[in-house]
């Protein structure tokens, strides 16, 4: 019998770290929508959204009524396909953004937009519930292909009464605070690992697990900041439901064509060696910030700017400046790389000289750009693997690995993982541990898909996680590949990186609204005192 003390170290990675609070599924989206567009301007704006983005403070939608423009009529189908009737009959494509909100790309233009939500009390609960209203958007983003071109809009689906339309409420159990801001220590520790190493033997995993130097004098609540992302809908549902969207999407998409085949696949591959060299950055601790989103995907537009340029010494990316200026994630607070990696396309990407990665950073640049850069870089065709979110697999992943670099992926771990010692991860629990009504939310991990390879006849991916060298195979690990455990091979993320046609101008201009912002603030905080 485990006790109390040991499994709240094996829930350890529940706790308060969160993107926004929604919570829509594909089939939720699908259906005819308006699109009600702002005016188009030359300079992108924040449409309202703080930097980084704040869940409680979003922008009111009066942001686009009072500046309107026009309206699309947008039909969103199965299982990618995006249909607009403007000036003649247009096709696109359009992905989900997990279950936060989508993006459509159609007609030279992309509108981009999280799902609606609300705060509120429902009548049923003893809480504030989180409703998400997956028939609206919130204000959003949209512009044309070439970056000229800049507006703000939200999205609402065609024939639904406000009270009709689709949305889920749910709140958020109170984790058991027992001991849960204690400090741990190496004999609780030990005493978790030795049950957790004596339960992967019975199971014969093949992995191992050990006691984590880093978590000594920490408290569960700090320990969570690692994760990343905790889920707001009851792990249990939310991860039936997803299930249950993956095997629709597959049944209606095509197989993506691959563009290797499989004999000529290399046996085993590794960009920490590739071609003997090394086209990674050396293995950083995230600390306190639940910034694995930012780290695995900034890491991953790093690698690949080395390996097309084939210089294994160029600078790396700024993870800083994503991390903390970016409104389509929460900074610390959790956010996703696919919007990362967009938000490096429309912005831009920085050297990690001119905002250096702190977990209390702020939105401040350490460099003049226009002085001290001699060229100017951005991402560019940032997409899911497998074309739109969830129809990926193990062959599209290696040849995306192999072809062009590594990869931002997200993994569902279980309790078990903060203790990985060395091996070929495969989740221990074949049950819960303790069987608690769903309390242990689902959470996602940000990490860098390095490579891949077989021992013993099991086959694995190689992944760097963002934790320091003290844990696991020296802060990488390796896990079951072709099995898409913890569902590894499910969001799988790529952009490309190229030289900024516009030679860093959304950069400037993006630093000169900041700048108004903060001014504008200043002067009503005075006024407000004055008065």
């Amino acid at each position: 019998m485990l006790s109390a003390q040991t499994l709240l170290l094996l829930g350890a990675l529940q706790g308060t770290v969160a993107d926004l609070p929604v919570h829509c599924l594909r089939h939720q989206i699908l259906g005819d929508w308006v699109f009600k567009l702002g005016k188009l301007g030359d300079k992108r704006s924040a449409c309202g959204h703080e930097h980084p983005d704040v869940d409680k403070r979003e922008p009111s939608r009066l942001i686009v009524d009072n500046n309107k423009l026009t309206e699309l009529q947008m039909s969103l189908r199965a299982p990618n396909h995006a249909f607009m009737s403007y000036a003649g009959p247009k096709t696109g494509t359009w992905t989900m953004m997990y279950d936060e909100g989508f993006e459509v790309k159609i007609n030279g233009m992309e509108f981009m937009a999280f799902s609606n939500y609300t705060y509120q009390k429902d009548p049923d609960m003893a809480k504030k519930a989180k409703a998400s209203h997956c028939g609206q958007t919130m204000v959003g983003w949209y512009q044309d292909e070439q970056r000229t071109k800049f507006g703000c809009y939200y999205g609402e689906r065609v024939n639904l009464a406000p009270d009709k339309s689709p949305m889920s409420a749910f709140v958020l159990p109170a984790p058991k605070r027992t001991n849960f801001n204690d400090a741990l220590t190496h004999p609780t520790q030990t005493t978790a690992v030795k049950k957790l190493n004596a339960k992967i033997g019975l199971l014969q995993l093949g992995w191992r697990a050990g006691v984590v130097r880093k978590w000594n004098g920490k408290s569960l609540s700090e320990i969570n900041q690692y994760v990343g992302i905790k889920r707001t809908a009851r792990k249990r549902d939310h991860h039936r439901a997803m299930l249950k969207q993956r095997q629709e999407t597959n049944n209606e998409a095509p197989p993506v064509k691959s563009f290797m085949k499989r004999d000529t696949m290399p046996q085993s591959w590794d960009w920490g060696k590739a071609h003997g060299q090394s086209f990674l950055e050396p293995v950083m601790d995230q600390g306190d910030c639940g910034s694995c989103y930012a780290a695995s995907s900034v890491r991953m537009l790093t690698a690949r700017h080395k390996v097309k340029q084939n210089n294994t010494k160029e600078i790396p990316w700024s993870i800083g400046f994503p991390l903390h200026c970016s409104e389509y994630n929460q900074g610390c607070n959790g956010g996703y790389g696919f919007l990362l990696a967009k938000w490096s396309d429309d912005v831009g990407l920085l050297p990690a000289t001119c905002m250096r990665y702190n977990t209390a950073g702020k939105c401040r640049l350490e460099c003049d750009p226009e002085k001290d850069l001699k060229k100017r870089y951005r991402a560019a065709n940032h997409r899911y693997v497998g074309s739109f979110y969830d129809h990926a697999n193990e062959q599209l992943m290696k040849e995306e690995l192999v072809r062009n670099g590594p990869l931002a992926v997200g993994l569902e771990p279980d309790e078990d993982f903060m203790y990985y010692s060395d091996g070929i991860y495969k989740s221990s629990k074949a049950k819960p541990i303790v069987q608690n009504d769903g309390e242990w939310q689902q959470v996602d991990h940000g990490v860098l898909l390095v490579g891949y390879g077989e021992e013993k006849g099991q086959k694995y991916w190689r992944i760097q996680n963002s934790w320091g060298t003290d844990w696991g195979e020296d802060g990488f690990f390796r896990i079951l590949r072709g099995q898409d455990e913890s569902a590894i091979e499910s969001m799988a993320e790529a952009a490309d990186v190229v030289e900024d046609e516009q030679k860093g101008q959304r950069v400037t201009d993006f630093f000169a609204e900041l700048a108004a912002l903060k001014s504008a603030g200043a002067k009503k905080a005075i006024a407000k005192h004055a008065a």
